[in-house]
């Protein structure tokens, strides 16, 4: 090849690009068989015929060999096959049986053993496939079907197994519903199809190479499988439909993109010549289960745990018989036609305690009439700031009005008059159960039930030997109920609240279909056809909404609360939370009640695409381009500031308790606790309120294009050259109804064709050039034993979880307010009369709807708004590998190399108008609480070393183990935090110095240790020990299984904070002037000078303590199982099964509470997965 060749191979891919028109899902999940084919004198032969058989189905493809000697057979499905090569005048060479795995490049070269004469065949056994991966530079690994279903994996959720790969992780808990009972708020950030399904396992959340769980890309069976609102999977296959997955990792080829962190490609199963399938059923219950550790302090009986999953898989050819005339079939599908079915259904009756404690809060009999005696902690001394001047008073103390204790610790002797409506609320509060504390005082035992029915189809036809077709059909459709933490008639007055985040019911739906068609234009030219369609539903309705579980719709205005349950979807309670800080309990503030109103979502998701392969010479190429669209439809009245109203008791100037340099401050309106606040009908905290509006009709569209050339270079090197680029245009509405916030000017402009930006008020970034290079090397030794492999490439990705929608809660859609007084400088809540209480109730903010599109008005005064930067630049990740495999003996791998990544323009999500901190300048907007700002300003930095053994199955044993050391950082969290800060305040902690916050990211993870091994142990008839062993000892010995799935990680990091806010590290406890300091892991912590008065001496200042310094508890979980497979008939087996998830029952924690205040600081409350045992049943046919 001539210089000028070679300097036009990029130039080739560009025009390549450009050539061929726009498809949609490109990322196809066909493997290739390629190689070379040499005689005994190493001389390359031409034209020797190469026959790849399915197995399976009987289906054929061929392909010749060039004048270079190589062939190249691609477009096939995974599975396994039988590949055959033969030319005039030597042996015929027979792989009996290779597998090819999805989107992979299996090198098979054949070496030829006579030159003349030469006669019958050589058989190759498929330990001879080798398992180096010496035509990619793509670093990822294949989960097998029978992994899938034999290993232990919790819910039988498949992509638990994704962590088999380096680099990939779970998040412990609190990201998008991740690892844990993460239930619906008042506004159900967090929740999605996996939180409805897989809630306990922790759904699709992955961390692929540093990358957040947001930035993957899900494919089934090559098509698009993307939910819209947070990014996760759509359609969830049950693993006995599993033929098997792929997850890539880093430098992904170039028709693989939307995705910073990992591509994962699921494969269904499809029938065959012969009909198999199996009928299953699994089962837990409590007598089963371990004890929590904390289960133990509970005085009730726990609802007995019981979960059932079962159903069956069915597959084969499709034959139509004659009926009643003899003769041939009408139609006979063996080698042409085929159908696969699958249905599986869930019924669980589980306990669902409070965070595993089974204790909640509630008040006290002296407390709910305004006797806070017992609060006292007689013993204790501070100092309190008072309008009456400075008091010296133990902790717990209550002041009146004029700024003195009340008498007895008791507000009905300061003369004030109480609220009747506070007084309702708590009274209806059930009395404690335990009487001998404050908090964590009433055991609740709440139960939920879990239902869910899922089922599929797909049919594979073979048209002619050029065409093929597949059609896939996929629904499911699950419901939860979850009990209120107050069962119905434990309140005295009659008045059952509705508590509990979570409590009430939910559904998840999902349905969609899938169509591909293959096309051999020649043996060296196939195209692929893809067409998808997915529908995802999400329902929330918390208890009281609607009358969900049998509470009163109207509870609220019964209370006294007026002004709350006044429209249709304003049923049930207010979002009501009373606080007492410095209180000793784990819990010191009482049990929530109400939410924020009902949550729907429902988003619509079409793809289609198309990819051409064509094979020249020493170059496979690979073009097309891909297009989804996205439809997207939300009501979420939680994100619309509590569409009944919120109320947050605490103290401070109507807010938490706040400490300056001589004291802890008590305003004049604050009695120096929440409840007794809340009994004398002061301002809350925080108070909000938001209008329904109408629920959009949004749509965006992905589009990209890309060009690949997988160049074999010579015999021991491969390159991989690509380019992509992608385009990810921002949402419209349907009415143009979004509108945007401009704090330059304090200004909104509703979405219009004359709008600046247009009618998605945002301008879409169109420089999404995606190149990658890589290149594989083999040629250390002549079989291709060791390789070495490497690559670099740029993905583009779009974090869209919760943004859809953002900007249809402006005004004049949607209109919410929201005041804080803890802020530096804020007045009183505008929207509010002077003589606003809980008895008047929090009035509707204004809707004007005589906006005209495109028209740009002040915003109103005082209104929770989104800005969202009109100049986006898409997320960036700069991706790149260095690795070494070594198959160091038959059937054995091991892979060592460095991973690394660098995420640019990452989302942001901050909130500019508030600022815990009380920072002068910190506040960049003062005219609004809340103005909620996404922004691409973020970024991330990922380091690893990364190693793999591996046993591929041979001789009834595979494993694969895996260590990682890798350090993940980011300046933000996204818009999901999990260490401190809640969703939608993720941004930096000092707006004025952002690059401060550059820390390990909340989901780091510095040391991880994996084992998966499959191993049938050697015992029974046909086996190495016993094998001639009589049918009842085979009974007894034989058929047994061991399997294992081992999972140790290093904890995840964490920040403590004072009232939300950084905290500051001092000598000495005695220097600390501003609350109580305490040590912890050998550090001497104090809250920040952060007072609530502008007046205080010395000024406010930011904590000096960095972020996420701290490290959580270890997390280790070892699964294992045993089965016993019988024989029962030709054909027919059945498999007993005993699985323990978390055999040993180690207590795995999360991140012990970081608030510098709380009575609990530094106890790990949390704990994930007790130890849990499941018997199951297969039939295998």
């Amino acid at each position: 090849m001539t210089k000028p060749r070679h300097a036009a191979r990029f130039v080739s891919l560009g025009l390549m690009i450009l050539a061929f028109g726009i498809s949609a899902m490109a990322q196809s999940n066909k493997g290739t068989v390629l190689g070379t084919v040499k005689d005994p004198n190493e001389a390359l032969v031409t034209n020797a015929k190469v026959i790849v058989l399915n197995i399976a189905t009987g289906e054929s493809r061929d392909a010749t060999t060039g004048d270079d000697g190589n062939y190249t057979v691609s477009n096939l499905e995974p599975g396994k096959y039988k590949v055959t090569v033969e030319a005039p005048g030597f042996q015929t060479v027979v792989f009996e049986e290779v597998t090819v795995e999805t989107n992979a490049r299996l090198p098979l070269d054949v070496k030829f053993a006579t030159i003349t004469g030469g006669v019958g065949t050589v058989t190759v056994t498929a330990e001879s496939a080798p398992l180096t991966e010496s035509e990619t530079s793509v670093r990822g690994d294949v989960v097998t079907g029978k992994q899938v279903t034999d290993l232990p994996i919790s819910q039988r959720n498949f992509t638990l197994l994704a962590t088999l790969s380096p680099g990939v992780t779970r998040p412990a808990v609190g990201v998008i519903g991740g690892g844990g009972n993460f239930e619906a708020g008042s506004s159900p950030v967090g929740t999605s199809t996996e939180s409805t399904r897989f809630r306990e396992s922790g759904g699709s959340v992955l961390v692929v190479n540093g990358a957040r769980p947001t930035n993957n890309n899900f494919t089934l069976d090559g098509t698009d499988n993307n939910e819209g609102q947070f990014g996760q999977i759509g359609i969830y296959p049950p693993p006995d439909a599993i033929s098997e997955f792929k997850i890539e990792t880093s430098v992904a080829p170039a028709e693989g993109g939307r995705a910073g962190g990992g591509i994962i490609n699921t494969t269904t199963k499809s029938g065959g010549n012969n009909v198999h399938g199996t009928l299953y059923e699994f089962y837990q219950g409590r007598f089963a289960s371990a004890i929590g550790r904390h289960e133990k302090t509970v005085p009730l009986h726990l609802t007995n745990r019981n979960t059932h999953q079962f159903g069956g898989t069915a597959g084969g050819p499709v034959f139509l018989p004659r009926f009643g005339e003899g003769g041939p079939s009408i139609w006979d599908g063996r080698n042409r036609t085929f159908w696969f079915v699958y249905y599986e259904g869930q019924r669980n009756a589980t306990p669902s305690t409070t965070n595993d404690f089974g204790f909640v809060s509630v008040p006290t009999a002296k407390m709910r009439v305004g006797d806070f005696s017992e609060l006292l902690q007689p013993g204790t001394s501070r100092t309190f700031n008072t309008v009456a001047g400075p008091r010296v008073a133990p902790i717990g103390t209550v002041f009146c009005a004029t700024g003195n204790p009340a008498a007895g610790n008791d507000i009905r002797n300061c003369g004030q008059a109480l609220s009747p409506a506070a007084l309702n609320v708590l009274q209806a509060y059930p009395l404690p159960t335990v009487t001998s504390r404050i908090f964590d005082n009433f055991a609740t035992n709440r139960k939920e039930k879990y239902n869910r029915n899922g089922y599929g189809l797909r049919f594979d036809h073979s048209i002619r030997t050029s065409d093929s077709i597949f059609f896939a059909y996929s629904k499911d459709k699950s419901s939860r109920a979850r009990d209120n933490n107050f069962p119905i008639g434990s309140s005295p007055t009659g008045k059952d609240l509705p508590s509990g985040f979570g409590a009430g019911n939910e559904f998840g739906n999902s349905r969609g279909v899938r169509l591909g068609e293959t096309h051999t234009f020649s043996p060296t030219v196939i195209n692929e056809l893809r067409v998808g369609a997915t529908q995802v539903q999400i329902g929330i309705f918390n208890t009281g909404v609607g009358g969900a579980l049998g509470f009163d719709p109207q509870i609220s205005a019964s209370l006294g609360i007026p002004n709350a349950n006044v429209c249709g979807e304003c049923t049930g309670s207010i979002l009501l939370g009373i606080e007492e800080p410095n209180q000793r309990g784990r819990q010191n503030q009482l049990e929530f009640i109400g939410d924020g109103g009902p949550f729907y979502f429902k988003s619509n998701n079409y793809s289609l695409g198309d990819t051409l392969t064509w094979a020249r010479g020493a170059s496979t190429f690979k073009f097309g381009g891909d297009l989804r669209v996205r439809q997207n439809s939300n009501f979420d009245a939680g994100r619309a500031g509590a569409i009944k109203g919120q109320y947050q008791y605490g103290t401070g100037v109507g807010g938490f308790l706040s400490g300056n340099y001589s004291g802890i401050n008590i305003g004049p309106k604050d009695a120096g606790s929440g409840a007794a606040n809340f009994l004398l009908g002061y301002l809350p905290a925080f108070v909000s309120r938001g209008t329904p509006g109408t629920p959009p009709f949004l749509s965006n569209k992905e589009i990209s294009f890309f060009g690949q050339d997988d160049w074999k270079v010579n015999q021991s090197l491969t390159l991989n050259l690509g380019m992509r680029w992608d385009l990810f245009t921002q949402p419209t509405e349907r009415f143009d109804s979004q509108s945007n916030y401009n704090p330059a000017n304090d200004t909104l402009t509703r979405a219009g064709k004359s709008a600046p930006g247009g009618r998605d008020l945002v301008n879409s970034d169109r420089n999404n050039f995606g190149p990658s290079a890589g290149f594989a090397w083999s040629g250390l030794k002549n079989d291709k034993s060791v390789v070495i492999r490497g690559g670099y490439a740029i993905k583009y990705s779009e974090d869209t979880p919760g943004i859809p929608g953002i900007l249809q809660a402006n005004p004049p859609s949607g209109n919410s307010y929201g005041c804080s007084l803890t802020q530096y400088g804020t007045p009183a809540c505008p929207q509010l009369p002077a003589t606003f209480s809980l008895d008047t109730g929090i009035p509707f903010p204004v809707v004007n709807n005589s906006i005209a599109p495109g028209a740009t008005f002040a915003a109103p005064v005082g209104s929770n708004l989104v800005y969202v930067n009109p100049n986006i630049h898409n997320e960036m990740f700069h991706q790149y590998n260095l690795t070494a495999q070594w198959e160091f003996r038959p059937s054995w791998l091991a892979e060592v190399g460095y991973v690394g990544s660098r995420g640019r323009n990452l989302l942001v999500v901050r909130n500019i108008g508030n600022s815990n901190s009380n920072f002068p300048g910190s506040r960049q907007v003062t005219t609004h609480s809340i103005v909620q700002t996404v922004e691409y300003t973020g970024k991330s930095w990922y380091d690893s070393f990364q190693s793999k053994l591996e046993r591929r199955f041979t001789k009834g044993l595979s494993l694969i183990s895996t260590y990682v050391w890798s350090h993940a950082l980011d300046n933000s969290p996204g818009n999901f935090c999990t260490s401190g800060s809640g969703p939608g305040s993720c941004g930096f902690s000092n707006p004025l110095r952002p690059e401060l916050d550059k820390a390990s990211s909340d989901f780091d993870v510095r040391h991880r240790f994996s084992f998966a091994g499959v191993w049938d142990l050697p015992f029974g008839k046909g086996r190495e020990y016993a094998g001639n062993a009589s049918r009842g000892v085979d009974l007894l010995i034989g058929g047994w299984q061991l399997n294992t799935n081992i999972n140790i990680q290093s904890g995840p990091p964490f920040s403590v904070l004072a009232n939300g806010e950084r905290v500051d590290i001092i000598g000495s406890a005695a220097a600390c002037t501003t609350g109580t300091a305490k040590t912890f892991q050998g550090l001497i912590l104090c809250p920040a000078s952060t007072p609530v008065f502008a007046t205080d001496p010395g000024g406010p200042k930011f904590g000096n303590l960095g972020r996420n310094v701290f490290r959580g508890a270890r997390q280790e979980f070892v699964d294992a199982s045993l089965f016993k497979n019988v024989h029962v008939t030709e054909g027919i087996s059945a498999q007993l099964r005993v699985q323990a998830y978390n055999l040993f029952n180690h207590v795995n924690g999360f991140r012990p509470v970081n608030d510098l205040n709380s009575g609990s600081f530094g106890i790990d409350t949390a704990e994930q997965r007790r130890r849990q045992l499941e018997f199951g049943f297969r039939l295998i046919f």
